[in-house]
């Protein structure tokens, strides 16, 4: 069975402001194109939409994965050719 994804009350508001659906979160979180250790323990899952890359930093945890927040970047900033 496939863990829950949660959603941080934070992540909700900055989605929100950036215009950034719970779909593409979700979709990001299930097939990522990569996934990043990133500070604290946590993982940023990453996945191309267009000409931007969405970054998605999560928690995970025993039965989900909390999302803490999610961000539209330049792909070439992040992603090595």
């Amino acid at each position: 069975m496939a863990k829950k994804i949660v959603f941080h009350p934070y992540a909700l508001y900055k989605m929100e402001k950036r215009k950034i659906s719970k779909a593409g979160v979700e979709e990001t979180m299930k097939e990522p194109y990569s996934i990043a250790e990133a500070k604290f323990g946590r993982k940023i899952a990453q996945r191309i939409y267009g000409s931007y890359l969405l970054r998605v930093v999560f928690e995970e945890y025993e039965g989900h994965y909390l999302v803490i927040t999610a961000y539209p970047a330049r792909a070439e900033r992040y992603l090595r050719r």
